[in-house]
Order: C-alpha cells, then structure tokens, then sequence
C-alpha cells in the first residue's frame, strides 16, 4: 500500500479477501500463467500445473480445469 501498487499475486483465499477490502486488484499464479501464454510465451500450463501440484500446491478441480480450457489444453496430464 505504500508503494502505490495497484494489483497483487496472491492465491489464499483469506489473502485475497484482504486484499480486495483493501482495494486492491488481486490476481493469482494462474491467471499469471494463461496472461503469459496468450502474449506468446511457450509454456504448458498442464505442465505449470503438474508441477504445482507436485510441490504441494493445491488448485481446485474448477480451477485446474478453467485454466485447461482458456488455454485449449487437455486435461490428461493433471
């Protein structure tokens, strides 16, 4: 808030609760991923998403799958 930052990467839910009630703009690891892919970064979110998994990283069913389908990839993998 002190560095005039409008927008925030932030994946919990209570983070981005007080982020929002904050007023500021809240984005997450996906999105961050698909903006990439849409501007011509060769990635595989599949594969971004298989190895967040495999860290330990929880994504919801919905949200693997949201992001499968705004990328035109199949779901096989995750």
């Amino acid at each position: 808030m002190n560095e005039n930052i409008q927008t925030v990467c932030i994946d919990e839910v209570a983070g981005r609760r007080i982020a929002r009630l904050s007023g500021l703009s809240v984005t997450g690891s996906i999105d961050i991923l698909l903006r990439a892919k849409r501007e011509g970064y060769p990635l595989s979110i599949q594969q971004a998403i298989s190895q967040m998994l495999n860290r330990g990283i929880r994504l919801s069913p919905t949200v693997i799958n949201f992001a499968l389908l705004q990328a035109n990839e199949d779901d096989s993998e995750c």
